[in-house]
């Protein structure tokens, strides 16, 4: 063998091993799991100087409290409060800027999607569920306005899902099959999951898009949300863990929550995110200002001519005068917010806790009593 074919096959040698090197480092690079330090910074900012300080933790550390909880004033922070961790195994703090299941607070956002298409006149309150999905019983009376406060008589049972995924033709047939429609119940408030689920799928067949889609160009990319993804891939963020507490004689046992994903995907619209408290403050906040919707709409989503009649809308319980709520419960998490009709006050409660503990107070118990505190209730 010549020298000069020696010195080749040395030199392609080398061009090779550098080429297996660099896709080496490559490789690790897109295995590396997304630095989550840009996404350390709430949505929202903080008062430098508070007379509310401490007022959180004074109320919420005698409940076993683990999660997020803001006081908000004037748009800004004047208190938080973080306990517990994001999950048992590897022990890291909840913060501020941990991303949690938002259960049913996802509703409102919902809502806010809807409103988004009456205001491009894509569709209207008044049209009728079956001018978008026929097969539902009693579509042909329901209103889209009835589905947004749950008075289209609608229901469906609880059911069981299994596998990895649930496709939305699959998912359809399954509410044709199941879903009731109650006459009687018809015009009369009932709180009905399915509705949203149904709002969802509208949605969908008006955009051509799908709700991820829609949530991300109208929410997390208008907004510059850095704390918000859907439970289908949590990857790139700072989540909690559900954890669900059962007692097992004396002691009290945190268990975690692991849905499938068909379960996850059945909850289209009604509760499939993860936000941080100051993410979800700030979207709630600019639909109710009107930022999001303009005043008008917004109007006549909260406050329309039934308002004294139906006590929720939109997402959110309307019938107190000085805040709205809802609250959500699910796969091992326990979410409030209670928020001023123009938005500039609220109290915002995320827990990776379901569930009581024993001879303490319940979270649920504390947020309504700091509820009536913080919003002068009764005075």
């Amino acid at each position: 063998m010549s020298r000069k074919l020696i010195n080749k096959l040395i030199v392609g040698g080398l061009i090779i091993l550098a080429l297996v090197l660099i896709w080496g480092q490559a490789s690790v690079y897109l295995r590396r799991p997304a630095n989550t330090e840009k996404h350390s910074y709430p949505a929202i900012t903080q008062a430098a100087h508070s007379a509310e300080k401490g007022r959180l933790r004074r109320a919420l550390s005698p409940t076993g409290f683990s999660g997020s909880a803001i006081l908000v004033e004037n748009n800004q922070i004047v208190d938080s409060y973080t306990a517990g961790v994001e999950d048992n195994e590897s022990g890291k703090n909840n913060r501020l800027t941990t991303a949690y299941e938002i259960d049913s607070l996802q509703k409102s956002l919902t809502a806010g999607l809807v409103m988004t298409l009456v205001n491009r006149h894509e569709i209207a309150l008044t049209d009728h569920l079956n001018q978008y999905i026929t097969g539902i019983p009693g579509s042909a009376e329901v209103t889209i306005r009835q589905l947004l406060d749950m008075t289209s008589g609608l229901s469906l049972p609880k059911l069981s899902y299994k596998g990895d995924s649930l496709p939305r033709t699959q998912y359809l047939k399954i509410l044709r099959r199941n879903v009731k429609f109650q006459p009687q119940k018809y015009g009369k408030w009932n709180y009905q999951p399915v509705n949203y689920v149904l709002l969802s799928m509208i949605l969908e067949k008006v955009t051509g898009d799908n709700y991820q889609q829609l949530f991300a160009e109208r929410y997390t990319g208008k907004l510059k949300l850095q704390q918000t993804v859907f439970a289908t891939d949590t990857t790139g963020i700072d989540v909690a863990r559900g954890y669900r507490l059962k007692k097992q004689g004396n002691m009290v046992k945190q268990i975690l929550q692991q849905p499938n994903m068909a379960t996850v995907e059945s909850e289209l619209g009604t509760g499939q995110v993860y936000m941080s408290a100051p993410d979800y403050y700030k979207v709630l906040s600019k639909l109710l200002n009107g930022d999001l919707l303009g005043k008008q709409t917004t109007q006549s989503l909260y406050r329309p001519i039934n308002f004294a009649q139906v006590r929720y809308h939109g997402g959110l319980y309307t019938e107190k005068q000085s805040f709205y709520g809802a609250n959500g419960y699910g796969y091992g998490f326990e979410d409030h917010v209670r928020i001023s009709p123009d938005g500039k006050k609220a109290f915002v409660v995320f827990s990776n806790l379901q569930g009581n503990r024993s001879k303490q107070p319940s979270l649920r118990q504390v947020v309504d009593k700091l509820t009536n505190q913080y919003f002068n209730v009764g005075k």
